[in-house]
């Protein structure tokens, strides 16, 4: 109970913050570099996963994931798949050129989750650049990782699956990915922006995102079967504004728990005004500016 006060003492000004550190904007810039940057980064770990995965079938699987988080459509994925395993194959001096070109252009979408992140929590002293772009690479390796991971995880899924039935499996299948999820969340909380964060303070953001990720996940085959109509007003680019909305969802929900995440971290003040007005106060910043009490 001292742990549910706890977080709903702290919403509403996480919610306030979240607002006025502009991490709407950071969302969308998030999105916009994702766009641009994920098929670089698709490139670059399906070059990693031909050189480290000896299994032919494990390697093609992990490719068929990798591609299936890109923005097309079905019909045209294997044509996309080809493409891709084509151009990270580089047999000459001119490909791995391409290969490094395409590195520093999936670190993009690492630098702008990078900064989005230290504006949530209040970073005063950021890393120097070429720090900061270190921080970037490695997280392209984190994502080969857990790439593998996910990979790993249907496989496990199947098979419980198999072993329980449907009903049971299921619920077995979205805590395991809810519990991977809090410790990847938790582990980019720590670890990317330049700040030194507990990790009882880190678990209590990763958790608020975690939930809000599985909502968007439970609700993204919804919105998708809906925005499928647009196809008549859109085209063939129906499918890469879902997906562009759908990272701003993911990326807001990021941004959120880190400043559930920060508020968490402060410590405590004088005692303050009730749950019930903080929320209400919550609730009227969004569309009035107020004093602060006191």
């Amino acid at each position: 109970m001292r742990v549910v006060r706890k977080l709903a003492r702290i919403l509403p000004d996480a919610l306030q913050r979240y607002f006025a550190d502009r991490c709407p904007q950071h969302a969308a810039g998030i999105s916009y570099r994702v766009l641009f940057s994920v098929a670089p980064l698709a490139i670059v770990l399906v070059s990693i996963f031909g050189l480290v995965l000896q299994n032919e079938g494990i390697r093609n699987d992990v490719i068929d994931k990798v591609v299936g988080w890109l923005p097309v459509s079905v019909a045209g994925r294997k044509d996309v798949e080809n493409a891709i395993t084509e151009i990270a194959t580089p047999a000459s001096a001119a490909g791995l050129v391409s290969l490094a070109v395409f590195f520093w252009a999936a670190t993009g979408m690492m630098a702008a989750v990078r900064a989005g992140l230290e504006t949530a929590m209040e970073v005063t002293v950021r890393r120097p650049a070429v720090h900061g772009k270190l921080v970037d690479v490695i997280l392209i390796g984190g994502a080969a990782v857990l790439v593998i991971v996910t990979v790993g995880m249907t496989a496990v899924g199947e098979l419980v699956q198999r072993g329980v039935g449907n009903a049971l499996a299921g619920g077995v299948i979205r805590l395991g990915w809810f519990a991977l999820s809090v410790g990847v969340i938790l582990l980019v909380y720590r670890f990317v922006p330049a700040r030194g964060l507990s990790f009882h303070d880190g678990l209590a953001g990763a958790v608020v995102t975690a939930l809000l990720l599985q909502l968007i996940s439970f609700a993204s085959g919804l919105i998708y079967d809906k925005t499928t109509n647009l196809s008549v007003v859109y085209g063939s680019l129906t499918t890469a504004l879902v997906f562009l909305y759908s990272i701003y969802l993911y990326a807001s929900s990021l941004l959120l728990g880190a400043e559930v995440a920060s508020a968490w971290s402060r410590p405590p003040g004088p005692p303050g005004p009730s749950i019930r007005e903080q929320v209400r106060r919550g609730v009227l910043g969004l569309f009035v500016t107020q004093k602060e009490p006191g």
